[in-house]
């Protein structure tokens, strides 16, 4: 009979101070990996176990160590320090269920400095979670490994604590949309999708641009199309998405006003096309009010719109979707009535967050997974448009729901309210990016009025994880009652 398998994820070990600039003060199994916190990828994975054990403190290593002492019969017990981090979770399932199998000590990886995932019997199991970190540690760890068979797998473990290890462990961590699949292979990132259009914009994109603009931008290469499937590459930068910095919390007013110098530096480098206050305006109506009415319009005609609106009603919010898409519309044709620029902005249509990469030790910023366009007039729109989209996550919050850092609450009215994690973007953020829009000519009324639209906009095409539905249609209204000012 095969011994029990035990997995004890330990994830006790705080960030170095070094760190602590690019993750804040949080354990490393609270990192975000497409919407997912690492801590719950490891947990995941280890589902073939008879058990699994999170260690975040040292009483509860004490607690796990009297129970080791306590079981009878034989067992395997695989320690996995969150700080190992394995680069390749999809195969980390299959490992974790072959050391079921385990004859004796198992080392999964090399040792990385003091630490290392193993599979260990029950004495020693004891010992290395009893161990004090550092030279302790690592001595028992060395011991461990002198008699450990090394396994031979394509995982490769990472030691999170060296910054270019957490730093190719985050650049993996913003998801893709669900029609993309995505490889890193030799420094090259490959994007690949059966959306021939979409991948052939994307790639024509960046030789469309401007060449001002171009600084801003990952330059691609080598596209391709194969039995129905479009590619395209670019170089992979070691560098995590500002979404991931942001919704961490780990944002500093000096980092954030960098960011801001560099997003309005590629607003200030985009190509301008004059076509006149009226061609402005109408082309905002295409791009944003019809867009907004026709997405709405699919979107109640599914289950999940329904079911959204009858909570809206419920909630405190009269007339639901629709009262909110005619305050929404009354909104937006005002700021395009008032917007005074007359030109059309050559835009990379979608510069949230989660698309911006950013290090702000050397001001590094680049945009990536623009909107696209095979001709410069594909690329032409209303000025307004990327504002808004970098505003739906500085003001909007967009990036909190988006990785489910969020809860609907119900208030003492009985009205649904949404709230962020850590109450979401902090008030000097926001003051901040207000500050900077007044310096830079823009209006922020009218960059919140095309970001509501956003909100509704992107209703339809968030149908597979309806949690976000609801939330999405809060922002709105919240936004469309602050223009009001009847919040």
């Amino acid at each position: 009979m095969r011994p029990e398998l035990y997995v004890v994820i330990d994830d006790r070990e705080a960030p170095p101070p070094e760190l602590e600039g690019l993750l804040g003060y949080i354990h490393f199994g609270d990192l975000l990996r497409r919407r997912r916190r690492y801590a719950d990828e490891l947990i995941a994975a280890a589902a073939g176990a008879d058990d699994v054990i999170v260690l975040r403190t040292d009483q509860d290593a004490e607690t796990l160590v009297h129970r080791i002492e306590a079981v009878r019969g034989d067992t395997l017990w695989l320690r996995l320090p969150v700080i190992s981090a394995p680069l390749d979770m999809t195969r980390l399932d299959v490992l974790i269920r072959k050391m079921r199998f385990a004859l004796d000590t198992i080392l999964l990886a090399p040792v990385l400095e003091d630490d290392a995932p193993m599979v260990l019997f029950p004495r020693d199991a004891i010992a290395l979670i009893s161990a004090e970190k550092g030279k302790d540690r690592r001595s028992l760890l060395l011991e461990l490994a002198e008699k450990a068979t090394q396994v031979s797998h394509d995982v490769e473990f990472v030691d999170l604590r060296q910054t270019g290890a957490l730093r190719l462990f985050l650049s993996g961590a913003t998801e893709p949309r669900g029609f993309n699949e995505l490889i890193v292979k030799d420094g090259v990132f490959v994007k690949s999708s059966r959306d021939v259009a979409k991948m052939k914009a994307e790639h024509d994109f960046f030789d469309l641009a401007p060449a001002p603009m171009r600084r801003f931008l990952l330059p691609t290469f080598d596209y391709r199309e194969t039995n129905g499937v479009a590619s395209y590459r670019m170089e992979h930068l070691r560098v995590p998405d500002a979404a991931l910095q942001f919704v961490l919390g780990t944002f500093t007013e000096q980092h954030f006003d960098q960011l801001l110098d560099q997003f309005f530096a590629f607003i200030a480098a985009r190509d301008q096309e004059v076509v006149g206050h009226d061609e402005v305006r109408a082309r905002g109506q295409a791009q944003i009010l019809t867009k907004m009415h026709d997405r709405l319009r699919t979107f109640m005609a599914t289950p999940e719109g329904v079911q959204v609106d009858t909570l809206l009603r419920a909630g405190g919010t009269a007339d639901g979707l629709t009262a909110l898409e005619a305050r929404a519309t009354a909104l937006i044709e005002t700021a395009l009535t008032d917007h005074a620029k007359d030109y059309l902005a050559f835009s990379h249509g979608d510069p949230c967050l989660s698309n911006i990469l950013f290090d702000h030790r050397i001001g590094l910023i680049r945009l990536v997974d623009p909107r696209g366009a095979t001709m410069r007039n594909e690329a032409l729109m209303h000025p307004l448009y990327d504002i808004a989209k970098f505003s739906h996550s500085v003001c909007g919050g967009y990036d909190f729901v988006n990785n489910a850092l969020f809860s609907v609450e119900v208030d003492a009215t009985l009205h649904l309210e949404l709230q962020n994690h850590r109450g979401g973007a902090p008030g000097w953020m926001k003051d901040a990016f207000a500050l900077r829009l007044a310096h830079e000519g823009w209006d922020l009324d009218q960059v919140r009025a095309v970001e509501a639209s956003l909100f509704l906009s992107m209703l339809p095409l968030h149908l597979d994880h309806p949690r976000k539905l609801l939330s999405f249609a809060l922002i709105a209204k919240d936004i469309i009652e602050t223009l009001e000012g009847t919040k």
